[in-house]
């Protein structure tokens, strides 16, 4: 059997947050036992280079820092660039169990991520897969977007374009702004090649939420949630244990927020 590939990138916006840019480390053997393990810095400084490669190195990770770039333009590069399925990887996730090397037969799969109000934006974000933890076949998304688009009439099938992995804002005229996060375009354009993972598979790994910008969701909601985040990531940070169940409030919230879907815009 292949082994599961696992690409993870690591963003470090100010010195305090670099908890969790290399909190994944102490757990991904956990998660990817034998997997082949590629960490790409985003345009680190020395120091956070420094610290990022020697947590990387423990894992037996390879690591290469990259010039800036943001998580959904690199997670696009990866699918234009890659032949053979592989995971991406956040680096404020905890494992607590193994994941296996190819989850799916369809073209990604990942933790469900109902719509709902997001205060952070003032957005409606739409469903999607989350990409704190994916399987992505890249080929065979490419071949089904080349399928999906191929429906369309010239010139319009050439030339028109859609967000098939990155992040979109769809502006609304009686309601809030769509938000099509990463990986969302895919998602709502083929649901039936999309595949979200079972419980036993979500009880493998919690994802923080916000790691590489929770202190700007602090500073900028009303809701106290963002506070409320920090403050559980700090807890994380001393105790990965207390990450157990994150997934169960995080869906609390969600919920909270879907009965405010059809607000209008301020």
């Amino acid at each position: 059997m292949k082994k599961a590939v696992v690409h993870i990138l690591a963003t470090v916006r100010k010195p305090e947050l670099l908890p969790a840019a290399t909190l994944v480390f102490d757990s991904l053997r956990t998660g990817f036992p034998d997997a082949t393990v590629k960490v790409w810095g985003n345009a680190l400084t020395p120091p956070a280079e420094t610290l990022v490669r020697m947590a990387a190195g423990r894992c037996e990770a390879s690591f290469c820092n990259l010039p800036p770039t943001v998580h959904d333009v690199w997670i696009e590069t990866l699918v234009k660039r890659s032949f053979f399925p592989f995971w991406v990887v956040d680096t404020d996730v905890v494992f607590f169990g193994e994941l296996p090397v190819c989850p799916a037969s369809g073209i990604i799969a990942g933790r469900f991520e109902p719509q709902f109000h997001e205060e952070w934006t003032r957005t409606l974000h739409v469903e999607r897969l989350h990409t704190a933890v994916m399987w992505i076949d890249p080929s065979a998304l490419r071949e089904a977007a080349r399928e999906w688009m191929a429906r369309f009439p010239q010139p319009w099938r050439s030339s028109a374009e859609f967000p098939w992995v990155r992040q979109c804002f769809v502006p609304a005229k009686d309601g809030l702004p769509l938000f099509y996060d990463t990986m969302a375009g895919v998602y709502h354009a083929m649901p039936e090649r999309c595949s979200a993972f079972s419980e036993p598979l979500d009880e493998c790994f919690e994802h923080l939420h916000c790691g590489g910008y929770v202190d700007l969701v602090a500073a900028e909601t009303e809701s106290g949630f963002g506070a409320s985040l920090q403050s559980f990531h700090q807890r994380v940070f001393v105790n990965p244990e207390a990450a157990r169940g994150a997934r169960l409030r995080q869906a609390e919230y969600y919920a909270m927020r879907k009965d405010l879907c059809n607000t209008r815009p301020e």
